[in-house]
């Protein structure tokens, strides 16, 4: 009886400021993906898990950022670990960033800013004083939850709020620039694969089922016209126990998908859910502590 531990990273790149504690450098990402090899099967995320004996480790990205094609697939390519990339559809091809990145955009990066911001609207409308960075981030947290919390329309007319009060457009930081056709196209399909991530990144569970088939499906037949095969993986937004509810589940089962990652710590053994794939999140976590820290995730602890 085999058991898997399912890694989950979402960036691979250098960085200053990492807000979200997204990122890993590509020199501890090539020290852990070298050391993994060297101690483990590692198997894809689309593989037959039931055939697996022993402990096995599978790698998987959330959000499609372009780094996760520029960056972590040559050193796992010239590896040869399997990896499987959950994409969020909508920024594909544009200059725009992940909400979340565009909201640190707004109000964290090193510039002079207004002293107040306001928000208008018709349930959360508030005034906030932003001269200092302490206050900045204080409103950048709590527009995070906000955001988090409501629909896509509404993030977007917040956002846009935010742009016009800093004079920012849509064109993001080419360093946090998302997947691109070409990225998508061009990937070696024996190392990398791909899923799917919905289109907007919402939180499933606040959506009905209609809702979520359009994000789930749109997304679905977006990756498939690109690649020119199916795409039978998914990975929730978020992924806690409340970003997602039975009829996510429902909907990813009609749809056809294999197997589906939560965002829940845990081990994967023989006879759990397929669609509630448990995940283990790595931070830039240098080569001993990464190693400590999958030994914890083995342990339970």
């Amino acid at each position: 009886m085999g058991r898997v531990l399912t890694l989950l990273y979402h960036r691979v790149r250098p960085y200053e400021r990492d807000v979200q504690l997204l990122s890993v450098t590509p020199e501890h990402f090539e020290q852990q993906m070298g050391w993994l090899k060297e101690n483990y099967n590692m198997i894809g995320f689309a593989d037959d898990w039931k055939s697996v004996e022993g402990e096995a480790v599978c790698v998987t990205f959330d959000d499609g950022y372009r780094d996760n094609f520029l960056i972590a697939a040559p050193i796992l390519n010239k590896l040869q670990i399997p990896a499987t990339v959950f994409v969020t559809t909508e920024n594909i091809d544009t200059e725009r960033e992940m909400w979340w990145d565009e909201l640190e955009r707004n109000l964290l990066v090193d510039k002079k800013y207004q002293k107040t911001f306001h928000l208008s609207d018709e349930l959360f409308e508030c005034t906030w004083d932003v001269g200092t960075f302490e206050q900045r981030e204080d409103l950048y947290n709590t527009m995070h939850w906000l955001m988090k919390l409501t629909g896509t329309e509404k993030r977007n007319e917040w956002m846009w709020q935010l742009q016009e009060w800093n004079g920012y457009t849509e064109n993001g930081r080419v360093e946090n620039a998302c997947a691109m056709t070409k990225d998508l196209e061009s990937i070696d399909i024996s190392q990398i694969e791909i899923g799917v991530h919905t289109v907007s990144h919402p939180v499933l569970s606040k959506l009905s089922i209609e809702e979520q088939q359009n994000e789930i499906q749109m997304a679905k037949r977006k990756l498939e016209e690109i690649l020119g095969r199916q795409v039978l993986t998914m990975s929730y937004p978020f992924g806690s126990v409340s970003d997602y509810n039975e009829d996510t589940i429902s909907v990813c089962k009609s749809l056809g998908f294999s197997k589906a990652a939560a965002n829940i710590p845990g081990i994967w053994k023989p006879n759990d859910d397929l669609y509630q794939v448990p995940r283990q999140i790595v931070r830039d976590w240098d080569l001993q502590q990464f190693q400590k820290q999958i030994k914890i995730f083995w342990e339970g602890k």
